[in-house]
């Protein structure tokens, strides 16, 4: 299932797509269960939230009362499918050996893959929905950067997962683009500041259900700008797995139903091209990837 959140008359809705022009109003489906007011609250309700969702769904070919409250994805607008997350969003750096080759070969480092996931964080604050603008700063930056990132949203909480637990704690796929800061960020040994600043965590357009989703191999996640092909890579060359990375983050963390992960960058940034590339007004940045699609958001200066 294809989960989205949207407004269409000024409230924000959780929806559901039956195709790709049309998607299913789950919160006036519901006739206003809290339980499908939004993406959280459907997580929190579990297996049964989940599978009569997915009911209505279904029925929206026999059933009237689910067909009066289709819509078409042009009549809407989308937000991030989790607007506003219960806590900072988590993120794993140097996740593909494409992308450290890169860092290195662009800050004359000596090529180094981790034994262990890099975590850093962003706030809920940075959090932005597709088609809204990744804000430049020239008071803050004067390298903005992009990273395309496949996400995971966790559904079933818990403390010390192994890693073959993990796959049945992931609700779902979606995407994040981790816009960096690059002057801000590599001015300290941490990431938060430079990654943290508002509008640099882009989060759509859906999330997709793991079951959905499959076998990672098969998912190509690219970024484009301005239509240009600047990141292309398979998921399944992420150096830890999202189970790994659970497995991991979960070691004396509680993960949470709704927690945001990020799961890593390939290579292509703009700080990594010779020269480098850094984002200008105007530009328009696209990620995307097999079966979650297109997360779209323009740069705007300040």
């Amino acid at each position: 299932m294809k989960f989205v959140t949207f407004t269409r008359g000024g409230e924000a809705r959780l929806g559901v797509h039956r195709d790709a022009d049309e998607i299913l109003d789950l919160t006036g489906r519901s006739g206003g269960d809290p339980v499908f007011g939004s993406l959280l609250s459907l997580i929190d309700g579990g297996p049964a939230a989940l599978a009569q969702a997915r009911k209505w769904a279904d029925d929206t070919a026999t059933d009237h009362t689910s067909s009066e409250y289709l819509c078409h994805t042009a009549d809407v607008t989308l937000l991030a499918p989790i607007p506003r997350p219960r806590k900072n969003v988590f993120c794993v750096g140097m996740n593909y050996r494409s992308h450290i080759e890169q860092n290195a070969q662009a800050l004359d480092l000596l090529v180094e893959i981790p034994e262990i996931p890099l975590f850093f964080s962003k706030p809920v604050t940075a959090v932005v929905g597709p088609g809204a603008p990744i804000v430049l700063d020239p008071r803050l930056t004067a390298k903005l950067d992009y990273e395309a990132e496949l996400t995971m949203i966790i559904g079933r909480g818990g403390t010390w997962i192994s890693e073959a637990d993990a796959p049945g704690h992931i609700f779902g796929y979606t995407l994040v683009n981790d816009v960096s800061a690059r002057d801000l960020q590599l001015r300290t040994s941490q990431f938060f500041y430079g990654k943290g600043q508002d509008t640099y965590c882009p989060l759509g357009p859906a999330v997709v259900t793991a079951d959905e989703i499959g076998d990672l191999t098969a998912i190509t996640t690219e970024l484009l700008v301005n239509g240009e092909v600047r990141q292309q890579e398979s998921a399944g060359n992420m150096l830890f797995s999202p189970a790994a990375v659970i497995a991991w983050l979960s070691q004396g963390i509680t993960l949470e139903p709704g927690d945001v992960i990020t799961l890593g960058t390939p290579g292509g940034c703009g700080y990594q091209m010779a020269p480098p590339v850094f984002l200008a007004d105007g530009d328009v940045v696209e990620c995307r990837a097999t079966g979650i699609g297109s997360l779209i958001n323009p740069v705007t200066a300040i």
